[in-house]
């Protein structure tokens, strides 16, 4: 089962289906570009895309409708008609070691993914939130906080995380 199938799978409710052009931007755009130009999240018709540089957004104003036809195919239920670009710079980034869940992360995990799901869905679901789940731990003991807005765990000095200081 692929990732678009298990999300459509689990039916996360309503205004799910607008979101699906975040899933698909990779495969709709390719490698090259999905590394330049990082989708957030659709609203109102909107694809709001994290790009490094005004020359990226740029580029991808050029091709706009070509792109907007491709994400019609690939994500109808999208209905993106617009993009809006927010200027997020290449920040140097601190590398997060590799994580593996522990005993501790997987038994949250377990306890907080329903247990009626088909058995293949919840174990994959209960393996990607316990790996979450160590992420945020990692995170928080490399001296990174948790946003007051979502409650993400993130790196930097800033009071909320980089999604949340977009949105408000």
């Amino acid at each position: 089962m692929n990732r678009n199938d298990l999300w459509e799978t689990l039916r996360l409710g309503p205004g799910w289906e607008e979101q699906q052009a975040v899933l698909r931007w990779r495969s709709v755009v390719g490698e090259n570009l999905a590394r330049l130009a990082r989708p957030l999240h659709v609203e109102d018709g909107v694809l709001h895309l994290a790009v490094a540089s005004p020359v990226v957004a740029t580029e991808l104003r050029l091709w706009k409708e070509e792109l907007l036809q491709r994400l019609a195919q690939h994500a109808p239920k999208s209905r993106v008609r617009d993009f809006r670009f927010h200027l997020i710079p290449a920040a140097k980034e601190r590398q997060l070691p590799p994580v593996e869940p522990g005993p501790v992360e997987l038994n949250r995990a377990e306890e907080m993914i329903p247990e009626d799901l088909a058995p293949e869905v919840r174990n994959r679901l209960v393996r990607a939130l316990a790996t979450v789940l160590a992420q945020e731990a990692t995170i928080l003991r490399l001296g990174g906080h948790r946003c007051p807005v979502c409650g993400a765990a993130f790196l930097g000095q800033e009071e909320r995380c980089p999604l949340c200081r977009l949105r408000l």
